[in-house]
């Protein structure tokens, strides 16, 4: 062999040990199985070098770089959607030792899937597009977990059906008035300026006035999360001056900010001066509370009790046919009573003093005759009142109190003091059950005319038995009527007024709402709820504490709105629902102010409004809010807003992301790595 051939032999000898000994390049399992200044990395030495770029590892270092800390990117991500869902891919960012950032792949989740859903391995979220709020998405990657907070927020805009395409465009191009404004602007009538709303109340009607054919409205809700802008043009003289509120939207700015102002506005852009007319804004809020349940009222036209059901599917006449009179075939239904749990209604039929009958409301009522639970040809009654377990019903006749079995109608004797034979109307049992409060000292002929009572309260003390009566607060030149319990029998309100009838003939007579403490040590003047005025009557506690508010319904002949859509000019008894504070404190007025009851009939007088608890709302049954639901989701499917199955994550498969064992499917492994594997 030639020199020149040894030499190169021994070369190559040199170089495949190197090679084998730790030379750049060389396989290695550690960094001690490379020369000085290199790093093992994949398994092969490298080169340590001298300046390290930002983000890239600090190869001077023997040891693999440690993680530290993942974080979600963008941070404090927003979505903004607008009716349809929208989604945002999120990114894992893991930082280590080293203060290098390398991409970090993990499970991703969400905290609560009310506003959209995550996918588990890329971190994209979905938002619904029909509600804004906030959620919690959190990632866990390399045995650590980032959490971020995203806010979905709702912007929408809606062109009403007859308004032009370019509407938005047209308010944006005109001049804004600076004059007369006072006289010029759409003026909004409803809702009323700082009324509170429960979150799942049927969606509101805004009415306003003013303008003329061709103008154009500009409605602004803004709340928290939620940007709604509508326009509405005015199409001649059948011209509402209005905008029902779409239900989606009204969720939305119910379920965004509970207790937080709702901003409403109305523009009016006038086709005469081509101006832009700016509304003066107001505010309203929805309540953190939902009160599911029925409202059965008194339909005074028809002689008809309806039902407006809770789910915001709208007046029902739930008993066409109530029991003919005999004599003549008069069907009319009167001064009802409803208990509280909504399993039972009894009602006066055909006239003042006659018979009345008691009724299941579980049960289908729309047979002719309706059949009843009590017969209405056993016991005649004015009002009546049930006992918490509806076993009783006290009840008048005339001018006094009596006692009634709740199943068969029979009188019952009464022990102790007994109840009152003479100077009584409007009994009304209290939800604890031991005590009956009722108008006292009464001086008219019976219990439905008279100019004067007291607040008089009787103590039941055995079953059947009852304490004499006493006043816990004289009537002082005034009626006290129409007594009714707060949910937690602390406190009661009253009908305070020169009558005890609302009008007679069509004479009005002034009347408002207080509240009396159970001991009538405080009286409460509700000056927010009768808004200064005296035409505030008939309340009815409902039996909801909620959201730190009992909710009252009473009548009212106050306007609602305008007298295009509304009740304006009218004085027609309607029925109205006002908040009132749980823990009233002496001196401060503990109401708010009221709501129009949606969904009665807004042309006929209305009164006597009961409102019975309803248990929560099934799959697959209507619903307003998510709260009306037991599944805790209310979802539009395509037909309408119905109570679904609160969403699932699904499980993973082999190969994708995990968080824990639990996320693996069944067959799909453990999870190692935030990866689903059955290896190891």
């Amino acid at each position: 062999m030639s020199l020149h051939r040894l030499a190169l032999a021994s070369l190559l000898l040199t170089l495949a040990a190197c090679g084998d000994d730790g030379s750049i390049g060389g396989a290695c399992d550690t960094a001690a199985d490379c020369d000085d200044g290199q790093l093992c990395v994949d398994g092969r030495c490298e080169a340590m070098p001298d300046r390290p770029d930002a983000g890239e590892p600090d190869l001077h270092r023997t040891t693999p770089p440690v993680p530290t800390s993942l974080a979600i990117l963008p941070a404090a991500p927003t979505l903004t959607v607008s009716g349809a869902p929208a989604s945002l891919t999120l990114t894992g960012e893991v930082t280590y030792d080293d203060g290098s950032t390398r991409a970090a792949d993990g499970f991703w989740s969400v905290d609560s899937s009310r506003l959209g859903s995550i996918d588990s391995t890329s971190g994209e979220f979905t938002a619904t597009g029909d509600l804004a709020g906030s959620v919690d998405v959190s990632l866990e990657a390399l045995g650590m977990t980032a959490t971020e907070t995203l806010q979905v927020n709702v912007e929408r805009v809606i062109v009403v059906d007859g308004a032009p395409a370019d509407s938005e465009a047209r308010f944006d191009a005109a001049t804004v008035a600076t004059t007369d404004l006072a006289t010029r602007e759409a003026n909004l009538l409803y809702p009323l300026d700082a009324t509170l709303f429960p979150k799942n109340v049927f969606a509101a009607d805004l009415q306003w006035e003013r303008g003329a054919d061709g103008d154009l409205y500009r409605v602004r809700l803004v709340v928290t999360g939620v940007d709604i802008t509508a326009y509405v043009a005015h199409s001649g003289a059948t011209f509402g001056y209005d905008w029902p509120v779409a239900a989606d939207v009204w969720r939305a700015l119910a379920e965004a900010a509970p207790e937080s102002p709702v901003t409403v506005a109305v523009d009016r852009l006038e086709a005469s001066s081509g101006e832009v007319v700016p509304g003066t804004a107001r505010t309203f809020r929805f309540a953190d509370a939902s009160i599911r349940g029925s409202i059965y009222y008194w339909d005074l036209a028809n002689g008809r009790i309806q039902r407006i059901r809770g789910d915001g599917t709208g007046l029902e006449t739930f008993m066409p046919s109530p029991p003919a009179r005999p004599s003549d075939g008069a069907r009319c239904v009167a001064c009802h009573t409803v208990s509280r749990d909504g399993t039972r209604m009894a009602a006066e039929l055909w006239g003042g003093g006659d018979y009345g009958a008691v009724f299941d409301l579980t049960t289908d009522l729309s047979g002719d005759p309706a059949p009843t639970v009590v017969a209405p040809n056993v016991q005649r009654f004015l009002t009546a009142s049930f006992s918490p377990d509806n076993s009783r019903l006290v009840a008048n006749q005339g001018n006094q109190l009596f006692l009634m079995d709740g199943n068969t109608g029979a009188g019952v004797a009464a022990g102790g003091a007994g109840l009152p034979a003479t100077g009584s109307a409007h009994p009304t049992w209290s939800p604890d059950g031991t005590q009956i409060a009722y108008a006292m000292n009464t001086n008219g002929s019976w219990g439905v005319d008279f100019t004067a009572a007291d607040l008089g309260i009787i103590d039941v003390t055995a079953p059947d038995t009852f304490a004499a009566p006493r006043v816990i607060m004289p009537g002082a030149g005034r009626v006290v009527a129409r007594p009714t319990w707060s949910p937690d029998s602390a406190v009661l309100a009253i009908q305070h007024g020169t009558n005890s009838r609302i009008d007679n003939g069509g004479t009005a007579y002034p009347g408002s709402l207080r509240l009396v403490s159970r001991d009538g040590s405080n009286v409460w003047n509700l000056e927010t709820l009768n808004a200064g005025g005296d035409d505030s009557y008939d309340p009815n506690f409902s039996p909801f504490d909620e959201g730190g508010y009992f909710w009252i319904a009473f009548v009212s002949t106050r306007d609602y709105g305008n007298a295009q859509s509304g009740t304006r000019g009218a004085r027609r008894r309607q029925l109205w629902v006002a908040a009132i504070d749980n823990s009233p404190t002496p001196g401060t007025d503990p109401s708010f102010v009221p709501y129009w009851l949606p969904q009665q009939n807004r042309a006929e007088p209305n009164m006597a409004a009961y409102w019975t608890m309803e248990p929560c709302r099934s799959e697959g049954l209507t619903c307003a809010t998510s709260d009306d639901c037991c599944s805790g989701f209310c979802r539009d499917t395509g037909s309408g807003p119905v109570c679904v199955p609160p969403d699932e994550v699904e499980c993973s498969e082999r190969g994708e992301a995990c968080g824990s064992d639990g996320d693996c499917c069944e067959g799909a492994g453990t999870c190692i790595a935030n990866r689903c594997s059955d290896l190891g």
